[in-house]
C-alpha cells in the first residue's frame, strides 16, 4: 500500500517539523528546499539536520522528499532565470545530501513561446547539469503539471519526450504525478476505471517504474481547466472513490503520496491524512 504523508512546514525549524510530522501520524514526509518564494536556500544549521536525519530515521518517516522553490523554470527561454533554476535545482540536490532526502522533486515549466523543442532541450540540459555538479546521487522527480500557457510536461507524452533524452541518468530522473494537476490536465481520477485507465496509459508511455511519488490532492477545478488549486480530499471533484482507487492500486504500492491540501484551519492536516489512511483496503 502508499505510504501517506503531508508536506510540513519549516518554520519553527527541522526538528519542529519532524515533531509534527510524527504527532500526525506521518509515514513520509515532504518540505521545502529553502524558500519556496525566493531563489537563496539560506544555510541549515548543522546540529538540526543531523536531528532531522536521525530522527526521520528513528521513527521511520521514508522516503523524505525536498521541494524546490516554486520559481523554478528548467525551459525558461530568459538566460538568468534559467541559470538560476539550474543553480537552485542543484543546491537542492545537495541540501537532499545534507538532510538525508531520498528525492527532490521540482516543478518543470514554460518554454514562454520559444517553443516545444527548443523547451524540451532547456529542460533536459538543466535536469543533466544539476546532477552533474551536485554532490552524492540524490534523485530529481519532475512534477507533472496542470498544462497551463506554454507549460511541459502536463501530458505523459511530453514527460516521455523529456526522459527520453536523458538516457544517460536514467537512474537518477524520475516522476511525480500530482492527482489535482492530472484532473487539470484532463486526466479523470474520479472513479476507479478511470484511475486504472490513466496509470495503465502512463505505464504505457513513461512506464510506471518510473514514477516515484505522488502528491494527493482534490481539486474543485473543472476537469481539463488546466487550473491548479488543490483542496480538501474528498471535498473536489475528484472525491474519495478515486483516492481510494489510487491508495489501493497495486502499481502504487510503497510509493510515497504526499499531501498538499490547504492548512487554512488548525487540524486539516490530520484530518486529511487520517481520511486517507481509512481508504486504504478500504475500497468505497
Amino acid at each position: 500500500m502508499m505510504r501517506l504523508g503531508i508536506h510540513v512546514k519549516t518554520a519553527q525549524g527541522l526538528p519542529a517539523a519532524v515533531d509534527a510530522a510524527q504527532r500526525i501520524g506521518c509515514e513520509t514526509i515532504q518540505i521545502f528546499a529553502g524558500n519556496p518564494n525566493a531563489w537563496h536556500e539560506g544555510v541549515v544549521n548543522p546540529l538540526a539536520a543531523e536531528t532531522f536525519r536521525l530522527r526521520t530515521r528513528e521513527l521511520g518517516i521514508r522516503p523524505v522528499i525536498l521541494h524546490t522553490a516554486y520559481l523554478l523554470n528548467l525551459a525558461s527561454k530568459d538566460d538568468l532565470t534559467y541559470s538560476r533554476s539550474v543553480n537552485a535545482l542543484t543546491q537542492a540536490l545537495n541540501r537532499a545530501g545534507l538532510l538525508d532526502a531520498e528525492y527532490v522533486v521540482t516543478h518543470i515549466g514554460s518554454h514562454g513561446g520559444s517553443g516545444y523543442d527548443t523547451g524540451l532541450q532547456r529542460i533536459q540540459q538543466a535536469v543533466r547539469t544539476a546532477l552533474s555538479n551536485s554532490s552524492g546521487n540524490k534523485t530529481v522527480l519532475l512534477e507533472s503539471g496542470a498544462g497551463a500557457g506554454n507549460t511541459i510536461g502536463s501530458r505523459f507524452d511530453q514527460v516521455a519526450d523529456i526522459l527520453s533524452g536523458l538516457d544517460d541518468c536514467a537512474d537518477r530522473v524520475g516522476v511525480a504525478l500530482d492527482t489535482a494537476h492530472l484532473w487539470g490536465a484532463g486526466y479523470d481520477m474520479s472513479q476507479p476505471d478511470s484511475v486504472i485507465r490513466t496509470l495503465d496509459d502512463f505505464d504505457g508511455l513513461v512506464g510506471i517504474g518510473r514514477l516515484k511519488l505522488m502528491h494527493m490532492n482534490d481539486t474543485q477545478m473543472d476537469l481539463g481547466s488546466h487550473r491548479d488549486r488543490h483542496w480538501h480530499i474528498g471535498k473536489g471533484n475528484i472525491g474519495l472513490e478515486g483516492f481510494g482507487a489510487l491508495v489501493n492500486h497495486p502499481a502504487l504500492s510503497g510509493i510515497p503520496g504526499i499531501l498538499e491540501t490547504p492548512m487554512d484551519e488548525p487540524g486539516w492536516d490530520y484530518t486529511n491524512l487520517s481520511l486517507l489512511k481509512s481508504l486504504r483496503n478500504n475500497l468505497i
